[in-house]
């Protein structure tokens, strides 16, 4: 074995900088299985609506099932119970549209959604229409669907 081989002839600076970056590799091991898991990236967006304010969390952005979180706040920030939160993912541009999904209550102002929601890739638009009250809102979010 040459000398420039051997354990220790490294610059001790070096084996430094080596040591502090491997300390890094479990964290960004861990980080990256969440991120498959996840189905690539997922957004969060927030819109507002006539009564309320609305975010819609999506676990990820392509096709097969995937999970609507959407959260509902009123224009003083409390969260809204509301009778009834619907998706309804529409892609224009094409004429397609995918059925209906009725949220599930989660929490106070919080509602989930679980299904397929794009059938193909795309910009698409998923309505959130809150109905509380007897009164009906009706946020839209853009979506771009993208291969995963």
């Amino acid at each position: 074995m040459s000398r420039n081989m051997e354990r220790g002839s490294w610059p001790r600076s070096v084996r430094r900088r080596w040591r502090r970056l491997a300390g890094w590799l479990p964290a960004l091991a861990v980080l990256g299985a969440i991120l498959v898991a996840c189905g690539g990236g997922g957004i969060t967006e927030t819109t507002q609506t006539q009564r309320y304010t609305v975010q819609m969390a999506l676990d990820g952005l392509g096709f097969g099932q995937r999970t609507a979180t959407i959260e509902v706040r009123d224009k003083s920030g409390q969260p809204v119970t509301a009778d009834q939160v619907v998706l309804t993912p529409v892609m224009q541009t094409m004429g397609m549209a995918a059925p209906e999904i009725v949220a599930q209550a989660i929490g106070r102002g919080r509602y989930q959604a679980q299904g397929e929601f794009f059938s193909m890739l795309g910009q698409w638009e998923v309505d959130v229409r809150v109905n509380a009250g007897g009164a009906e809102d009706v946020a839209r979010f853009v979506v771009q669907v993208e291969q995963t």
